[in-house]
């Protein structure tokens, strides 16, 4: 279908230069058949206009709904959102203003009867909350009437009681020739193999990077090599963890992406090694497909010697050549099959403002910290912003050794990791981002 406006839940307003869509209503040109897919291509609708539509959709609906907004909208593109507002309807009936149209009526029963009329209600904190989950960016507040796109200018009336918000799809396309800055970030705790994991990331054939040192160790043993390899090249830079040693390094990833000023991240972890292409491949994949939010490849395990061991179950490409997966089916594959084929943080790249603002920190899903499996808890969170690249040709070593956390504290990770895959599996399901359009 060619690119258009549409016009979300027309009601009996069809509008004249929009596709006009609505549950029921007579006349739309489309009528929306909830739990399908919108008729239109990733990326060809230039402007969204939805007025009254999302409070007559369950909550699950509505986000779907949202979600697939994001999927048609172009780079750039806004969607303005006219809703119920959740926060009015409670300040009506504690104020308990009189409405003149219904003498007789108390402020209980309009209460009630404005809730029933509703599927499901939002406040501006609540959607705003929502479309930042998946990958919409929020626009400064707007006046009823006036929209940063022309287009949705001039399409509501100044009623009380209603929200009106809008959001943009992230206009991120690379220019040619674009060498955006990678932050290569290493959370240190052990010596062992960091020269191995330090040089690799010096070596790379992308040469705009930070390479930031976040120290975690006891000693200065990091901060030595830091300063001794810093000597040579000015784009290490070191940082003291104030709370070195606690939480297993977890504190110490958190502040990797706090001190970070990339614009994408690539994680390195102090015994694994990165392939002298890894950066310049996973850039490339994100200026071609300037719409996905994660890039990954197949990733190969080796030995303290460095030498190669055999692929398990998780190290085996889910495809059989490099491929775009769609971000929620990765996310329903990572959930059903309980195995992390995506790769550990030193396998993928992703942009800094995309995992910057989930809370409580980037390691959380459903605002719960994920202590353990936190690779996974990044890419559930990623996949609902946008679709992944995974590369079938190696681009980082995951070293197996008996130092690392998950040989040392297995007991541990066993129980803990499977408390922390039921926390990201039933977020998805609860969100049904698992039911297939």
């Amino acid at each position: 279908m060619h690119s258009i406006y549409l016009n979300l839940g027309c009601a009996d307003h069809q509008r004249q230069g929009f596709f006009n869509i609505d549950l029921d209503a007579p006349g739309a040109d489309l009528h929306l058949e909830q739990g399908k897919a919108l008729p239109w291509e990733r990326g060809t609708v230039p402007g969204i206009y939805s007025a009254h539509l999302l409070e007559r959709l369950g909550r699950n609906q509505g986000i779907r709904l949202l979600h697939e907004c994001r999927r048609v909208l172009q780079p750039g593109g806004v969607i303005r959102l006219v809703t119920t507002d959740l926060k009015a309807l409670i300040d009506n009936y504690l104020s308990d203003r009189p409405d003149p149209t219904a003498p007789g009526v108390s402020r209980g029963e309009r209460f009630n009867n404005a809730l029933r009329q509703q599927a499901w209600i939002y406040d501006e904190a609540e959607l705003t909350r929502i479309c930042k989950m998946i990958g919409l960016e929020p626009l400064a507040n707007t006046a009823p009437g006036a929209s940063s796109d022309p287009a949705l200018s001039g399409l509501e009336s100044d009623a009380p009681g209603q929200l009106v918000l809008e959001f943009r799809k992230p206009l991120r396309q690379l220019a040619a020739g674009d060498e955006p800055l990678v932050s290569i970030v290493m959370p240190t705790y052990r010596t062992t193999f960091l020269h191995q994991a330090l040089e690799s990331a010096l070596n790379q054939t992308y040469r705009n990077l930070e390479i930031l040192i976040c120290d975690d160790c006891p000693t200065d043993a990091i901060k030595e090599i830091a300063a001794e390899y810093g000597q040579f090249d000015s784009r290490i830079r070191y940082v003291r963890n104030p709370d070195a040693g606690k939480d297993i390094g977890r504190l110490n990833h958190l502040l990797c992406l706090k001190e970070s000023r990339g614009e994408f991240i690539k994680f390195l972890n102090d015994d694994d090694l990165l392939d002298l292409e890894c950066v310049e491949r996973m850039i490339k994949s994100f200026t071609d497909y300037p719409d996905i939010s994660l890039v990954t490849s197949k990733r190969q395990r080796i030995d303290e010697h460095n030498a190669p061991l055999p692929d398990i179950a998780a190290t085996r490409a889910p495809v059989a050549s490099d491929s775009m997966i769609e971000g929620l089916s990765l996310g329903t594959a990572l959930m059903q099959s309980y195995l992390n084929f995506v790769g550990e943080p030193t396998t993928v790249m992703f942009r800094r403002e995309d995992m910057i603002d989930v809370t409580p920190d980037f390691l959380s899903v459903d605002e719960q910290p994920i202590p353990w499996a936190p690779d996974v808890a990044i890419f559930i969170n990623l996949a609902l912003k946008g679709n992944t690249v995974y590369l079938i040709e190696p681009l980082s070593s995951f070293r197996h050794h008996a130092e690392q956390c998950q040989v040392l504290y297995a007991g541990l990770v066993q129980e803990e990791s499977r408390r922390c895959w039921d926390i990201m599996r039933s977020f998805w399901a609860r969100h049904e981002f698992d039911q297939p359009l």
